[in-house]
């Protein structure tokens, strides 16, 4: 695969926007508004589909559950197929094109729920399927466009440049997605609601074919290969092995033992980071008792400073290395869902109040989420290419696919199988205990991450570092 200039990198990382959002609107808005509980009832009508819950919660979150873990799963064989692909078109163009077409055919029909009862299984049911191939259509087009991070890009630098870009355009996508779109909401006139506007941003995910377009690949169908490897036998790029099976791809995966306890760290943290990022809405129009607007004001002051966040971070690394800086990360993320907590509607009565103290855990936060947008890109990429140096094997998709299994998994136990059910924990005195509840969770996850952190082999405190 031809490599990219590093001017032209920024738009490579660019084209990944849309269908990110499309995936947040989701996994945020569209699964939460199906259910009423631990939400203000003055908010139903713009956040929920019926203003009432309208699936059988503990039938649905077994099939979240399922479809998340699946999702998962599947990450393995997907990027075993964008690996070896023959196609005259190359290896991940096709996969790429495929895949994003079906991810906002899925997207759509989230938007539809087929039935408006209460508790109703059916519903459970039809959403438990278009789940489980939206989240599977999403991660064979993601697996093949962040593989191809090792492969565009011409060393260290640049694969440390690009996920830098990625982590700043995902920053962007997070306020639009946190902060503009509840602002929205909002203010639209009665009638117009959450569906409407996340129906508006369907066509960004158009934005993911400018990668198709830029991606230079050759034929590999083995004819063509022959063909071309026999003409040019002093191409370096030729001399790669690209086809490397599937059980030996997870091999040389499962060997690296620096990548292995990277991931480990990531499920222990990503398990309270997908809850709260799925949660978060519901902390804010239940338990801080906000509405759309002044959701908007907290998740500006959580998105707002994160390119700021992500230089400093940056900054610490290259002092540092990954390790320490990483911690830092995730003890501000600690201590933001801690400030969180204190703003609960029945401790503090004046709202004024509770917008500043979210705010400020906002604020304190966005430390964290810039340095968890940008690791997730980095240690897969570089693990990649290390492993291309030393063996010869291009299987840069398998290292993202497994990384997905870890993440798939972790995020499947706790917004799959738990969130759906803590929000029903409620109480006369308390209706809004659940999302209470979460903040202290991810807390506790976050703080038990510095902790496993502390396992990362010693090339992670030079991963980063300037020289």
């Amino acid at each position: 695969m031809k490599k990219l200039s590093r001017k032209q990198l920024p738009l490579y990382a660019l084209s990944g926007f849309g269908l990110n959002l499309l995936n947040t609107i989701l996994t945020i808005y569209l699964v939460d508004a199906l259910q009423t509980t631990n939400i203000d009832p003055a908010n139903w009508a713009k956040w929920t589909f019926a203003e009432k819950t309208i699936v059988y919660v503990l039938v649905f979150s077994i099939l979240k559950f399922l479809a998340q873990l699946i999702d998962g799963i599947i990450d393995i064989p997907f990027a075993a197929l964008t690996d070896r692909l023959k196609s005259k078109w190359g290896k991940r163009r096709p996969v790429i094109f495929v895949g994003a077409i079906l991810t906002m055919i899925f997207y759509v029909l989230a938007c539809f729920p087929i039935a408006t009862e209460e508790y109703s299984v059916l519903n459970a049911i039809y959403y438990g399927f278009v789940l489980i191939f939206f989240y599977s259509s999403y991660t064979l087009t993601y697996v093949t466009y962040y593989g191809t991070y090792s492969e565009v890009c011409e060393n260290e630098k640049d694969r440390f440049y690009i996920s830098n870009w990625k982590a700043f355009i995902d920053t962007v996508q997070y306020a639009l997605a946190y902060a503009l779109i509840p602002l929205v909401i909002n203010s639209m006139p009665g009638g117009i609601g959450l569906k409407e506007v996340a129906l508006w941003m369907t066509p960004l995910g158009l934005l993911m074919f400018v990668s198709v377009f830029m991606i230079k690949e050759r034929s590999t169908l083995p004819e063509d290969v022959k063909a071309w490897k026999e003409a040019h036998p002093d191409e370096v790029e030729d001399n790669v092995d690209d086809d490397v099976p599937i059980k030996e791809s997870i091999i040389y995966t499962a060997k690296n033992k620096a990548f292995v306890r990277w991931l480990i760290l990531l499920a222990v943290f990503f398990f309270g980071l997908q809850m709260f990022l799925s949660g978060q809405n519901v902390l804010c129009l239940g338990a801080m008792k906000l509405n759309g607007g002044e959701m908007a004001i907290i998740n500006s002051a959580a998105f707002g400073p994160v390119p700021l966040m992500i230089w400093i971070y940056r900054k610490i690394m290259k002092k540092k290395g990954f390790r320490f800086a990483f911690q830092c990360a995730l003890a501000s993320f600690a201590l933001a869902m801690i400030t969180f907590s204190v703003a609960y509607e029945p401790w503090i009565a004046s709202k004024t109040i509770r917008i500043v103290i979210g705010a400020i855990g906002g604020t304190i936060g966005s430390f964290g989420i810039g340095a968890f947008f940008s690791a997730p890109y980095l240690v897969p990429a570089q693990a990649a290419a290390e492993d291309l140096a030393a063996t010869g094997k291009s299987h840069p998709s398998m290292y993202f696919a497994v990384q997905g299994l870890a993440t798939a998994a972790a995020g499947a136990l706790s917004t799959g199988l738990i969130w759906p059910n803590l929000r029903e924990v409620v109480t006369t005195a308390e209706p809004y205990l659940g999302g209470h509840l979460m903040t202290y969770i991810v807390a506790v996850t976050s703080i038990i991450a510095i902790f496993v952190a502390f396992a990362l082999p010693k090339s992670y405190d030079e991963l980063g570092k300037e020289n």
